[in-house]
């Protein structure tokens, strides 16, 4: 599962709700996973130190305008698509400074909003092709998007792969090796004797930590502050909080 993350940053309330449910009824339709934040300054969109995949951006903001905000937002974050929503034509040239992906000027309609998601997303697509690790086990060479492995086992000799379709049992790898391969895309280590990808988490409770599939990992106390809070962070940039 890939979830889009999308910033509105206007400081016009009206603006910033139209726009949300503009971007909403998008993927909504097209069956896809979004998170949806809104900010109502550059300021609050700086501190929230989120790597957004789209950032719709309004130019004309007090304090912080919409190119500063980019400015600095890409001494850190190259990445994003930012798309700014603007009443005025002649920032053209400072947007496309700060590399930007679209302008769009107000009033701001589904059409031209919808069109512009469907570009950013193409370009998206293509970067988020499923990650694939190759596995030697014993049922022979398996080849498993990183997704869909819900959590590494070392059981007996040997490291269990829990899947989504079935597990898989290798005496080729230790947990350390596998962490240093998985760390990037999500993957944790609560106990010694685990690593779990945390997309995969329904909940952590005391010292147990359930897993989508109905399975139960064990939390190490001496990892459960550290691990609790990669764990928050993870959520922090990933989904909506509510």
């Amino acid at each position: 599962m890939v979830v889009i993350k999308i910033a509105v940053c206007d400081d016009d309330e009206i603006i910033c709700d139209e726009l949300t449910a503009i971007i909403k009824n998008y993927f909504t339709k097209s069956d896809r996973a979004v998170l949806i934040k809104d900010f109502k300054s550059g300021e609050q969109l700086l501190r929230a130190k989120i790597s957004f995949d789209i950032i719709f951006l309004d130019i004309e903001m007090p304090v912080l305008n919409g190119i500063e905000t980019a400015r600095k937002l890409r001494s850190w974050d190259v990445n994003s698509k930012i798309i700014y929503i603007t009443n005025y034509n002649n920032y053209k040239r400072s947007a496309y400074k700060v590399h930007a992906f679209d302008y769009i000027c107000k009033p701001i309609t589904g059409k031209a909003i919808c069109n512009t998601l469907n570009d950013a997303i193409s370009y998206l697509d293509n970067r988020y092709t499923p990650k694939k690790f190759v596995f030697k086990t014993e049922q022979g060479m398996i080849a498993l998007e990183i997704d869909d492995i819900y959590y590494f086992e070392y059981s007996v000799r040997k490291v269990i792969i829990v899947t989504a379709k079935e597990n898989y049992a290798s005496t080729s790898y230790s947990l350390k090796q596998l962490h240093e391969k998985t760390c990037k895309y999500n993957f944790a280590s609560p106990h010694k004797s685990y690593i779990v990808n945390m997309l995969h988490i329904r909940s952590i409770k005391g010292f147990d930590i359930f897993i989508d599939n109905d399975d139960k990992i064990p939390l190490a106390q001496k990892k459960a502050v550290d691990f609790k809070k990669e764990y928050n962070d993870f959520l922090q940039s990933t989904f909506d909080m509510i």
